[in-house]
């Protein structure tokens, strides 16, 4: 098939027709298990060219990773869990839900609003009671420093950390005095530190992802304690 110019329907068609009874055996035997690996890759290539600023390439990344999507729709269709009119309908209804100073008489005067406003209503559609919840809600696939950045936000949004400050205080203070000896208060001084700590972890047979991903964990149980207490 040849067309002047391709539409979204066109690639759901031909993303059928490659998964179909005499269409490419590779496409068939793929699962959503088997692209993984590659929709993660894929995600980080169209990262790579938005920063490139080239349009020719953002296009190119952003087909590839709409195609992993349209890919993954068409396997569950075929499981009969979903198909690709469910994606769209369930990002369109979220979006209208989500924004009710636009779709409904809710005002929102500021970015900030539709922020706070947009939080609240993600944690009552995913039935989230608390900050701890909604931190249990931060996907564990993440990069690990990705992950423990975003509970640490959630953290700060409910003073977590200025009425648990003591407790942290010794290792703060000795990481700022090591810092300050260093000369370490720019990007570049941080970013050194940081990979250096990834060379010692490895001299210790410690996995960095690991170590993070399981003190995010620590420190999610321990908010909860502190939400619990506040109840």
């Amino acid at each position: 098939m040849t067309n002047e110019k391709y539409t979204f329907d066109d690639l759901v068609e031909i993303v059928r027709q490659l998964r179909a009874p005499g269409g490419c055996p590779w496409d068939a035997e793929q699962t959503h298990e088997s692209l993984m690996e590659n929709t993660v890759e894929e995600v980080y290539e169209l990262l790579e060219a938005l920063d490139s600023g080239d349009g020719v390439k953002m296009a190119d990344e952003s087909g590839d990773l709409l195609l992993h999507i349209v890919f993954h729709a068409a396997i569950g269709s075929d499981s009969g869990k979903y198909n690709i009119l469910d994606v769209t309908d369930t990002v369109c209804r979220k979006l209208i839900a989500r924004h009710p100073h636009v779709f409904g008489d809710q005002i929102a005067a500021n970015s900030k609003e539709v922020i706070d406003n947009w939080d609240v209503i993600k944690r009552a559609e995913r039935g989230q009671a608390s900050v701890s919840a909604e931190m249990k809600g931060v996907s564990e696939r993440l990069p690990a420093l990705m992950r423990a950045l975003k509970i640490q936000k959630k953290a700060a949004k409910a003073n977590f950390f200025s009425k648990n400050q003591e407790k942290n205080e010794e290792i703060r203070k000795n990481l700022l005095q090591f810092c300050e000896n260093c000369g370490i208060n720019s990007v570049e001084g941080f970013s050194r530190v940081l990979f250096e700590m990834i060379s010692i972890a490895a001299e210790f047979g410690i996995q960095p992802e690991i170590a993070l991903n399981s003190e995010v964990d620590r420190f999610i149980a321990e908010f909860e304690k502190f939400e619990s207490s506040k109840l």
